[in-house]
């Protein structure tokens, strides 16, 4: 019996790495994080999906536009992913290595998309939007980009958990608000600390694969001290829900609750599959909270 349900896990494993380990999966989370902006500025599911604004013709939503330019960027920076220490490498990179056609077809496939989208709906004004995010997203892991440090913004100690949670609110929460003219610092910072929080796991699981010219949270903090600076992140984007967006106070709080629970397992040489597809599926656990807070 044992060995039946081994067999039926590996199977399961063996769907679920393609889909994660060719970012499809956090492609979908800022596919879920930017549908959350939408819901909470306009004030339901069904708002976001009827909006009939500049950006939103034919029902069109940005959600699908970052969730395939995530496709393009993810797969670009881990173009560029080096051994750490020992030549250590995680099993995402060794996968990709090893099947290095599959995450091309995510990037062409998110390409294509884009490329469709923007056709169809692109403005002017929504690409003078996304300009910067592009280029921060290009610099960040070119290694011609600050060569004596390393290469890339990343390089720069310290940084690489601003730039992440940066780019990431202001993809997923400051384009759509302002394409909606509904923009307001508490929706950046709310994302931003958010984003943040969920970020710290990977580098605490990183912290001996990164190079050594790569300096992030828990190099310095540790990784204890890296967990507790992302649990007070969580409740700063906890207390910024509630208290400015109107979040259920209750349901938000016990959400949040597992939030900070999953976070507090993370460890130094975490499992891949914890971090990214565990993690990373926290916004479609807060998405849903959204979606159903008329109905509790």
């Amino acid at each position: 019996m044992r060995r039946n349900i081994h067999a039926v896990i590996n199977i399961f494993l063996g769907f679920l790495r393609p889909f994660v380990y060719a970012n499809f999966w956090v492609a979908g989370a800022v596919w879920a994080l930017t549908r959350l902006t939408e819901i909470q500025i306009l004030g339901s599911w069904e708002g976001a999906i009827d909006s009939q604004h500049d950006y939103f013709i034919l029902n069109s939503s940005l959600a699908n536009l970052n969730a395939a330019g995530t496709l393009i960027v993810y797969g670009f920076a881990r173009l560029f992913e080096n051994s750490g220490k020992d030549g250590l490498r995680s099993k995402i990179s060794q996968w990709r290595s090893a099947m290095p056609r599959t995450a091309q077809l995510s990037m062409g496939l998110g390409a294509a998309y884009v490329s469709l989208w923007w056709v169809l709906f692109g403005t002017w004004e929504l690409l003078w939007l996304y300009a910067g995010a592009i280029g921060v997203a290009a610099l960040y892991p070119l290694p011609f980009i600050l060569r004596k440090s390393g290469g890339g913004l990343r390089s720069i100690p310290g940084l690489k958990l601003v730039v992440i949670a940066a780019v990431w609110a202001y993809v997923s929460a400051v384009i759509p608000s302002l394409a909606n003219d509904s923009f307001t610092f508490t929706i950046f910072f709310e994302r931003f600390f958010w984003t943040a929080a969920l970020t710290i796991p990977f580098d605490i699981r990183d912290m001996f694969i990164d190079t050594g010219s790569i300096k992030t949270i828990p190099h310095f903090l540790g990784a204890r001290g890296s967990l507790i600076l992302a649990n007070t992140m969580l409740g700063v984007s906890l207390f910024l829900q509630i208290v400015h967006l109107d979040a259920h106070m209750i349901w938000s709080s016990l959400l949040y609750l597992v939030f900070g629970t999953i976070i507090s397992f993370s460890k130094p040489r975490q499992s891949d599959l914890y971090c990214s597809f565990l993690i990373e599926g926290l916004p479609f656990l807060l998405l849903g909270l959204w979606v159903l807070s008329p109905y509790l």
